[in-house]
């Protein structure tokens, strides 16, 4: 089976038990937003990610899902709460919550996914489930700690690309190593697996968090589900932005700086951006960039004891690098 179909499946059935969690819930003014932000699609890729490590470390129980869903609700809450920090219109082609209701019922709606996910998250008990409360509780914690860099940077030029990487460490990374952990724990894998899951969703979430600042200027509009070029036109400190700053000629910088943090750029003025961009050769370093932490994760694969088949992980890892939106 093409692993793209085995995806497709894993989201299938993702969606239908986060649609099970929104039965006749009361009131409507908050499950109603609520519902909308965790239905209106996405990759799934952090409760399949929980599975994948489950399964390789062979979960006495057929699958794990309480904790897989939990993760993605909080997912969800950060996805919320960021539209609503960068003034965002568009999450996956339809309006933001608090464009389509207002920004209290957003707050509101953030705060009600995140509590969900904590009476999820302890519906399934398991031998480690102190472990995997600590595991979780720390990661959100540690997702706020990266939003806060991030907004820090917002008023700054000067963003070193050291800088950048220890932020998305926090704000991306975290959300990726702390499936890949929590997986593990609920199988029950040794310590010394437990880290090396959580190396390896740290190491993937650095390249993910690349791709999609690639993506925001170098994907398909249609799939990204995001505003073409909206991290350009709101000045976001990406790894593209970064290295622009370092490797631009005065005269070129000039025009770039005309167009990035600029809310009424027009596409033409994005589209010089991106040109911008391949000129200096931004681009390829930033898939370079996002290659290298995906040879860190498949590096780390190699080092799980023969005794647990790593052929899922694999694929999933590959499936990841070409990933389009």
């Amino acid at each position: 089976m093409d692993y793209t179909v085995k995806i497709e499946n894993y989201r299938k059935e993702i969606n239908e038990a986060l649609s099970g969690l929104f039965t006749a819930q009361e009131p409507e003014s908050l499950y109603e937003p609520m519902r909308y932000a965790v239905n209106i699609g996405g990759k799934r890729i952090r409760p399949i990610l929980c599975g994948i490590f489950y399964r390789m470390f062979k979960g006495k129980k057929k699958k794990v899902l309480y904790p897989a869903l939990a993760v993605e609700l909080l997912h969800n809450f950060t996805l919320v709460h960021d539209d609503i920090m960068d003034d965002d219109d568009l999450r996956r082609n339809q309006q933001t919550v608090h464009v389509k209701w207002d920004l209290s019922t957003g707050v509101l709606s953030g705060d009600g996914i995140v509590s969900l996910a904590y009476r999820v998250l302890i519906k399934e008990k398991f031998k480690n489930s102190d472990k995997i409360i600590k595991v979780f509780t720390d990661g959100l914690l540690e997702v706020c700690e990266g939003q806060a860099y991030d907004k820090e940077f917002e008023t700054r030029e000067d963003v070193s690309e050291k800088e950048y990487i220890s932020m998305i460490n926090n704000k991306t990374a975290a959300l990726l190593a702390v499936p890949s952990r929590i997986g593990a724990l609920c199988a029950e894998a040794p310590d010394s697996l437990v880290v090396l899951a959580e190396k390896y969703g740290r190491a993937l979430g650095l390249a993910f968090q690349i791709q999609d600042d690639l993506l925001d200027i170098a994907g398909d509009e249609a799939l990204f589900g995001k505003t073409y070029g909206s991290d350009v036109s709101e000045g976001k400190k990406t790894y593209l932005y970064i290295l622009a700053r370092k490797l631009m000629s005065e005269k070129d910088l000039k025009t770039f700086d005309s167009i990035a943090g600029n809310e009424n750029a027009s596409r033409s003025d994005l589209i010089k951006v991106k040109k911008l961009y391949e000129k200096y050769g931004i681009i390829q370093k930033a898939e370079d960039e996002a290659a290298k932490y995906i040879k860190q994760a498949e590096k780390i694969i190699r080092s799980v004891p023969a005794e647990y088949d790593t052929s899922e992980l694999i694929e999933f890892t590959k499936w990841m690098l070409k990933r389009k939106y």
